[in-house]
């Protein structure tokens, strides 16, 4: 719901939205309506995440040498995808 008023007018003007479900997930994405507690532990979640992952990824390749191969492919494709995306 978002009512406008302006001053000086004799009315108000209400829209009421309702968002699909990818919008919603946008929202959330984005943090609309958090305070910034929740949008601060939500960016720490989230730079835990891929610190964890950077990291396991680092130990897989050291038990296996071969293995640097795969993740220089998949972290091409990574890149590739994201430019892409960009554009």
């Amino acid at each position: 719901m978002q009512a406008e008023y302006w001053v000086g007018n004799g009315f108000v003007t209400v829209k009421h939205t309702r968002n699909s479900f990818f919008a919603t997930l946008s929202n959330l994405h984005k943090g609309v309506g958090l305070s910034v507690g929740w949008v601060l532990l939500i960016d720490t979640i989230a730079g835990s995440l891929i610190l964890l992952s950077l990291t396991g990824v680092l130990l897989w390749t050291e038990l296996n040498k071969r293995r640097v191969v795969g993740v220089v492919l998949v972290s091409g494709s990574v890149i590739a995808a994201v430019v892409c995306g960009l554009m």
